[in-house]
């Protein structure tokens, strides 16, 4: 009874075995072909015909006829090949080699091409009768020479058989052969050089189911741990998702590109499109690839192909925007059903034939991101149920990234009170500001505001303005998205404020008490490292930092924004020319931004009018009065800072026209005089500070303005 092959294993034995046979009849028939005085010693380079007549007979049981009876190996070629076709044929499941042949569309001769090259990775004694057939020890190897010799049919001139080792023929163009020159000089003619299965080839017939080694630290196989109805999308993305599927489920299948940042959802997505396929997935790192030589691209691209179809895997490209152009390119190659190509920017493909299907995976809306964080946050929220909304409506984060924040605050938690503790409002929101913001930090400045409401002096009006933008911010979500008026507005759904007053009047300070209210970060922007004498490098800059800002939930300061949003001029010259592109560039931006912005200018009749009405709040913050002076002066104090009884805060109020950054200055100077006096901060110190200050604004010191402080205030200062 014929038994059919259970593994592919069982059919390489039988295979080899008939080789040997073959093997033994072309041995046969080279040594009738040698004339009859051939040294023997000097024949195959010092392999001897015993040697050779062992090996054979080790490999198949059956001694080397030395009559020359070669009927009988044809005998034995013949049943033994009908044997093997014989249990073929009763193999229900394909075994690896005809599932190979069937994945790169291999012939016959081919196919048989590639078990003539895996019989010496199996057993060396092969390679030393490939040696001996080519009358060279050294080459243990098959070449197209002995293979055409070797394979049913085929002769050293036949157009076809020849092509089997070409560049273009299936074996070599996807990597399962390897064909290389015979040595310096000259290439050696097609039928002289070394052929060399690949090792990934070869361990796939051998059924050993590792990664390709050329892979290690670029790929990975990995396995879905949620289907695609657990995954947090929104309906419209999870309606092209489903559709997807439905195409990968017909012949046509095509690839696709999945854009959007980081955290988005985008590889879970793809392994849930694997899982449902029931197939594995092999996941490309193209960081990986970019730093790879130029040279060796292809050949890891074309390995990762591979690597997939012999698994009959989804193929998924991470990253594929770190890749140069080359890069690119080569991945563009790569584009077959069941290829996925993820970034997180929209890429301009090639132009291609077969263009994949494109996917934008957005940052998720506020209702999807309140259930994120209800979700998260599970049994924390009772003693502050608004918090999942904060969040939400605070920080435009993707699923990914909340987790990460979770993740963060809750390690917060546990380093400040032990493991049992749960993060608590500011422990998240530090978690979100970590996951906002990390490539901002190049463009830009963070700062750390270390006041409060009460510490900022201004009048009643200007206070109700600020206090007006916190609660646009705080609420912005409910206006926008609950109460629909998202849909009404395609643009300005930021807010942008401007804070127009003289130097030290509070607008840096406010700025920063916002943002800390918000639970946001603020960034100052640089100008220096903004504005640029090239033509369209400010605009690139600006780019850069709104694109950065819109990822990265915070408030923009731009500081002595006059300098950057200056008014439009007549066009006179190329330079006024561009000078206003670059202000129309701004105020596009501007309209597009849907975060916080705030510009801060002591000129503010210098600011285009064109900014100024495309702004939510105009604050002016005015030079203090007395009452304000006093107020400001007094709280300059920490609690902790020594303060004698003699200081007279009227006194310094209404003497001096100083505004709150000067008055800090005066109370900082007099807090060093008073150290170095080894005593409490008293009035003389003050008067000293205020001397000093007075004098880098350029105002003499007269008699008047210190009364009867003005000999304390020269003692000191002169």
């Amino acid at each position: 009874m014929i038994e059919a092959y259970t593994n592919t294993r069982e059919y390489v034995r039988d295979f080899l075995s008939l080789l040997a046979l073959r093997l033994h009849r072309e041995v046969t028939l080279t040594r009738q072909l040698r004339s009859a005085g051939a040294d023997e010693a000097f024949l195959g380079l010092f392999l001897s015909e015993a040697e050779v007549d062992d090996i054979l007979a080790g490999l198949h049981g059956v001694t080397s006829p030395h009559d020359g009876h070669i009927v009988n190996l044809e005998a034995e070629i013949t049943a033994l090949d009908a044997h093997i076709r014989e249990r073929l044929a009763h193999t229900k499941s394909l075994l690896r080699v005809q599932r190979l042949g069937a994945l790169f569309a291999l012939s016959p001769p081919a196919l048989e091409a590639v078990l003539l090259l895996l019989a010496p990775e199996v057993d060396n004694r092969f390679g030393r009768v490939y040696a001996y057939l080519q009358d060279d020890v050294s080459r243990r190897w098959l070449s197209p020479g002995l293979a055409l010799r070797l394979l049913p049919g085929a002769a050293p001139d036949d157009p076809a058989a020849r092509a089997l080792f070409g560049v273009g023929s299936p074996l070599v163009s996807a990597g399962l052969v390897h064909v290389s020159d015979a040595g310096e000089g000259l290439p050696a003619p097609l039928l002289d050089r070394p052929l060399k299965l690949d090792d990934r080839i070869a361990e796939y017939l051998l059924e050993n189911d590792g990664l390709d080694p050329q892979l290690t630290g670029i790929a990975s196989l990995e396995v879905a741990e949620h289907t695609l109805d657990a995954l947090p999308l929104e309906q419209v993305l999870r309606a092209q998702v489903a559709n997807l599927l439905a195409l990968w489920r017909t012949p046509s299948a095509p690839a696709a590109y999945f854009w959007g940042p980081e955290g988005s959802g985008k590889a879970a997505t793809v392994l849930a499109l694997a899982r449902a396929l029931r197939r594995p997935l092999v996941t490309i790192d193209a960081r990986a690839l970019a730093v790879q030589p130029s040279n060796r691209l292809a050949t890891l691209v074309q390995a990762a192909v591979r690597e997939a179809r012999l698994r009959n895997a989804v193929l998924h490209f991470r990253h594929v925007d770190a890749l140069n152009e080359q890069g690119q390119a080569e991945i563009a190659k790569s584009l077959e059903p069941h290829v996925v190509l993820s970034a997180c920017a929209l890429w301009t493909l090639p132009n291609l034939t077969d263009a994949p299907v494109v996917v934008h995976f957005p940052v998720p809306d506020y209702a999807l991101r309140e259930r994120l964080w209800q979700a998260h946050l599970d049994g924390q929220t009772a003693s502050d149920p608004r918090l999942p909304a904060d969040l939400a409506g605070r920080f435009r984060l993707t699923p990914g990234q909340i987790a990460q924040a979770k993740q963060t605050a809750q390690h917060r938690a546990w380093l400040r009170e032990g493991s049992p503790a749960l993060p608590n409002r500011d422990d998240l929101f530090e978690g979100c500001r970590q996951q906002s913001n990390p490539a901002l930090a190049q463009l830009a400045v963070k700062v750390v505001s270390p006041y409060a409401w009460d510490d900022l002096v201004l009048p009643d009006a200007q206070m109700a303005q600020l206090r007006a933008i916190e609660s646009q911010v705080r609420h912005a979500h409910i206006v926008y998205t609950q109460w629909g008026f998202e849909a009404k507005l395609a643009l300005g759904k930021g807010l942008n404020a401007l804070f127009s007053g003289p130097s030290g009047t509070g607008k840096t300070m406010a700025a920063g008490i916002l943002a800390q209210s918000l639970g946001l970060d603020i960034y100052k922007i640089d100008l220096s490292g903004v504005v640029s004498k090239y033509i369209g490098e400010t605009e690139k800059n600006l780019s850069r930092i709104f694109e950065e800002a819109s990822a990265a939930n915070v408030i923009l300061f731009f500081d002595e924004a006059d300098a950057l949003f200056g008014k439009r001029s007549e066009v006179k010259d190329a330079h006024d020319r561009y000078a206003n592109i670059e202000i129309s560039y701004l105020l596009q931006k501007m309209e597009e931004y849907a975060g916080v912005s705030i510009l801060a200018t002591n000129l503010s009749q210098n600011l285009d009018e064109a900014f100024t009405r495309r702004m939510q709040f105009v604050v002016d913050f005015p030079f203090p009065n007395a009452a304000d002076r006093e107020r400001i002066w007094r709280g300059m104090f920490p609690a902790a800072a020594p303060r004698g009884d003699d200081i007279d805060f009227p006194f310094l109020a209404t003497q001096f026209d100083l505004a709150g950054g000067n008055i800090k200055n005066c109370v900082l100077a007099a807090a060093f005089l008073a150290a170095e006096d080894g005593g409490v901060i008293a009035m003389a110190h003050l008067v000293q500070g205020v001397a000093r200050e007075m004098n880098k604004l350029g105002r003499p010191l007269q008699r008047a303005d210190f009364g009867e402080y003005f000999g304390a205030a020269r003692r000191r200062y002169g």
